[in-house]
This record gives C-alpha cells, sequence and structure tokens, in this order.
C-alpha cells in the first residue's frame, strides 16, 4: 500500500493512467516467459531426465537464472519509479485534487475533502471554483485562520460571491469586528448583497439640499442609511457623539451655514462626515402689527393682524412657537371671552420667518348671563320651536342628536350675544356642522337663529368684513322666523 505524503490517504495507483507504464510490464512479463520457457527446453532435452523419487514430492519451484533475476528486480524498480512519477503528477495536479474534494463532499466527508480543495486551491489560486470549494470544505468543518483571507481573495475576483461575504460577515460579527464589516459592505457594489446586511453599514448622511447659494430659507434634513443617529454642528467644528442630535428639519434663515454631520448605526459604527455649505439670502420680513393691543376688553373685539406684502401670518393660542403648521390667520379673530394669549409670526414669499409679535387679552364682558347659562335658555328655544326634541339634542329623524357648541361673542346692532355652532353628532360620536349659528344676547338671552344678509359683491364684502364682518349678519327670530336685524 502507498501512502500520500501530504494528506496521509490511501494513493490506488491502478486507477490512474501514466502513458508507457503498461507496455513496459508488458515486455518485462513477456522476457520473465521466454526465460522459464528456455529454462524447461533445456532440462527436457539435455540428456538429463528429471524422474520423480518415490516417497518425495517433486517442487514445482524453477530456479530463476540470473538474468531473470535481474529482469524481475528491473520490472520492481520501474514499478516503484512509475508509482512516485504518477504520485508527483497526481500531486500537482489541481484538476484532480479538486475531483477528489468533489468526490469526498458527495460523500458529506468534509474531512476528507478539505486537504484535496485546499491543495487544489493552492495550485490554482486564480480559480474562484476551487477557492470557493476550499471555503465551503471549511464552512461545514470548522473555520481556520486562513477563512478571512480566504474570503477576501474570492471577493477580489468574484465581487458578487455571496458565500464569501456570508462567512467573512459570519466571523467578523463573532468577533464583534463591526467595524471591518462595516468596510467591506462600503466596498461591496452588488446591491442584493448590501440589501441583506443594511443595518452594519454607516454611510454618510444625506442632506436634502446640495450646498450653494440660496434666495429663500430651507427647511434641511438630515438622513442616515439605516437605524441609528445623526450628529451634526452649525459651528464649523467636527462632528462627534457629543454634538448636536438631529431629530427635526433644520431651518435655515438669511446667512451663512456650515453644516457637518456624521452617521452612527446602532452597532456603534461611525460614518465618514458629510459637509455642506450654504448662502442663504432672503429678506426678512417686520413682525405683525396687533390691533388692538394687549389689555382688558369689556365689548366683543376683533383681533386684526397687519403684515408686510406678500407674507403669510400664522398664530397659536396655546402657548407654543407658531410656525407653518400653526393657523394662518385669514381675517379678524373674535377675542375670546376671558384671559387669552396669542402668539403671531409672518413669513415671507420666500419663507424667511419675522420676530415674534405676543399679545394678551382679557374680555370681561357685562353680562347677566353665563355661556353655559345663555345655551340652556337656547336649548329651550329650540325645543319650543320643535327643531330638537329634548335638552340633549334629540331629533325627529335619525338616531344621532345636535349639540350646541360656544364659538365667541358678537356684537350685532350694538348688542352683545353669544355665538353657538349647531352640529350633527351621530351614536358613533362622528360630529358634522350643519351650517346654522345661533345667538343669545349676553343680558337678556333673546335667542336668533344667525343667517346671511343678502349676496354682495365680493368688493363690498372685502371691504367691510375688514372693518366689521359682523355688519354682514341677519338675526331672525326661532319661533315665527321673522327677521330681526
Amino acid at each position: 500500500m502507498l501512502f500520500c505524503s501530504h494528506c496521509g490517504g490511501e494513493i490506488r495507483i491502478v486507477q490512474d493512467y501514466v502513458p508507457g507504464v503498461d507496455e513496459i510490464v508488458a515486455d518485462m512479463e513477456a522476457a520473465v516467459a521466454s526465460e522459464l520457457a528456455e529454462t524447461d527446453k533445456e532440462e527436457s532435452t539435455g540428456g538429463r531426465q528429471i524422474r520423480a523419487v518415490p516417497g518425495r514430492r517433486r517442487s514445482r519451484r524453477k530456479r530463476l537464472s540470473p538474468l531473470t533475476g535481474k529482469i524481475a528486480a528491473c520490472c520492481v524498480l520501474v514499478l516503484v519509479v512509475a508509482s512516485v512519477g504518477i504520485l508527483d503528477f497526481l500531486h500537482q495536479n489541481a484538476a484532480y485534487q479538486y475531483k477528489m474534494a468533489l468526490e469526498w463532499m458527495e460523500k458529506k466527508n468534509y474531512g476528507r475533502a478539505r486537504p484535496y480543495a485546499e491543495r487544489a486551491a493552492e495550485l490554482e489560486p486564480e480559480n474562484v471554483d476551487y477557492l470557493i470549494g476550499f471555503l465551503f470544505c471549511l464552512n461545514e468543518t470548522e473555520l481556520g485562520e486562513e477563512t478571512v483571507p480566504l474570503c477576501l481573495q474570492i471577493i477580489e475576483l468574484d465581487p458578487s460571491c455571496q458565500a464569501a461575504y456570508k462567512t467573512l460577515i459570519s466571523v467578523y460579527e463573532s468577533e464583534k469586528e463591526y467595524e471591518k464589516i462595516n468596510e467591506i459592505l462600503l466596498s461591496c457594489k452588488e446591491e442584493q448583497i448590501l440589501s441583506q446586511y443594511p443595518s452594519y453599514l454607516a454611510k454618510p448622511p444625506e442632506f436634502s439640499f446640495k450646498g450653494g447659494v440660496y434666495n429663500e430659507t430651507l427647511s434641511l434634513k438630515l438622513q442616515g442609511n439605516t437605524k441609528g443617529t445623526v450628529y451634526y454642528t452649525m459651528d464649523g467644528s467636527a462632528p462627534d457623539e457629543n454634538s448636536l442630535v438631529y431629530a427635526s428639519p433644520i431651518f435655515l434663515e438669511a446667512g451663512n451655514y456650515q453644516i457637518r454631520a456624521v452617521f452612527v448605526n446602532d452597532y456603534g459604527v461611525v460614518s465618514d462626515e458629510a459637509k455642506e455649505t450654504y448662502y442663504v439670502d432672503v429678506t426678512v420680513p417686520e413682525a405683525p402689527v396687533l390691533t388692538p393691543e394687549s389689555g382688558e376688553y369689556s365689548r366683543p373685539t376683533l383681533l386684526r393682524v397687519t403684515a408686510g406684502e406678500n407674507c403669510s401670518v400664522y398664530y397659536t393660542t396655546d402657548g407654543s412657537q407658531p410656525s407653518k403648521d400653526s393657523t394662518e390667520y385669514t381675517g379678524p379673530i373674535p377675542m375670546p371671552v376671558g384671559t387669552s394669549h396669542f402668539r403671531f409670526v409672518s413669513y415671507s414669499y420666500a419663507g424667511a420667518a419675522s420676530e415674534e409679535t405676543s399679545v394678551s387679552y382679557s374680555l370681561n364682558l357685562h353680562a347677566s348671563l353665563s355661556v353655559e347659562a345663555a345655551r340652556n335658555m337656547l336649548l329651550i328655544e329650540l325645543m319650543e320651536a320643535d327643531v330638537i326634541l329634548d335638552l340633549n339634542g334629540g331629533i325627529r329623524t335619525g338616531t344621532g342628536h345636535n349639540v350646541y357648541n360656544y364659538r365667541y361673542a358678537i356684537t350685532v346692532n350694538d348688542t352683545d350675544y353669544y355665538l353657538y355652532r349647531e352640529y350633527y353628532e351621530d351614536d358613533a360620536g362622528n360630529r358634522a356642522s350643519t351650517g346654522t349659528d345661533y345667538v343669545v344676547s349676553v343680558m337678556e338671552g333673546q335667542c336668533y337663529k344667525v343667517v346671511q344678509a343678502e349676496p354682495r359683491s365680493r368688493a363690498a364684502d372685502a371691504a367691510e368684513d375688514s372693518e366689521d364682518p359682523w355688519n354682514g349678519l341677519s338675526l331672525q327670530n326661532i319661533k315665527s322666523e321673522e327677521s330681526s336685524g
């Protein structure tokens, strides 16, 4: 039996063919046969007859001549030399080594397949199939020190090899080498592979606007490529995990800005820096002017806002900072009863924001009825007029009921009223305005239905509404439906 000096496996020479060996062996066998024939002939025709001796078994073994011995020795020597040559040939043949590796892999004996696959990869390091075969054996046995360089070698030859990326990332992950995973993925151009490992990547943040000169304000957004945190600076310093955390768009008004940002993924890998410079050249509008000024009032009053040309005004009443997402001012605002606070801001056509204007009011009407008492009187009046069935606003048609919400105090014909808007509410709690308003006088409790005056031109409406939008209202008696104003 012969054994491989590299792997220790048995070598089966008879399965491999080397040109000329069969002819040599045949010639040797023929020479030996001829020598034996000559010997037999001499013994039978040389005048000496060999006879059997009684009681003694004749030996059939023939004694070889010196020539025959030499031929036999040569034959053995040739076979040994041929075997060594065959072994050396097979050991240096990558295709044979890979073939043997595949045979053992088909039998799921990856331990026997591994040395063959490794040898094939050594002989032809540019053959991706041989390298992948060796990598497969490593994965099925146990990973060795050669795994990482082998994967890198395969990726260099075939950047689309998913098996190499999968093994390499698995090794780095087990060692918590997340920086190396990020590095290898950043160099990968295959979207199919990148889509499998998005959480390991840490790309520089993306800016919603490229750097440059703008004649309008910008709402700049920064975005990372996956889950993580974006950190940025606006003072020119290098960003790190102690810098500002991006949570909402960065509003860039008039001026120069340099934004530097990095992204840190959930594995703590920090991306390269992204940087943009912006110059915003816009005219900042003046702050809105409110009429009347802050103070205490005893009659219903309308708040009017004066702003710059082509400016939009937005306001809040809950104390929050006004922005373009707040309520837009479209006309005079009735002053709320009690204490109220307003915050206004103007935006130019280009999007530049003005300074903020804040006002506070206290409206204390000289009223004999409270808002709630006036509502109850309205409900009784509507029941008597057969508009509703009970104080809960029940109606004859449908399954829901009517709701009457207080809106604000108004003045019509120099009389102060509370205004209530009618809504229909279904059994699920959904509300919709019916388009009908009612008023109740704050002193005597007279109730009226509010109707619009006769249609007029838009120009006339705009001119009168700018002075007093309540002048366009007409009051109608609920019971008699006769006009009263």
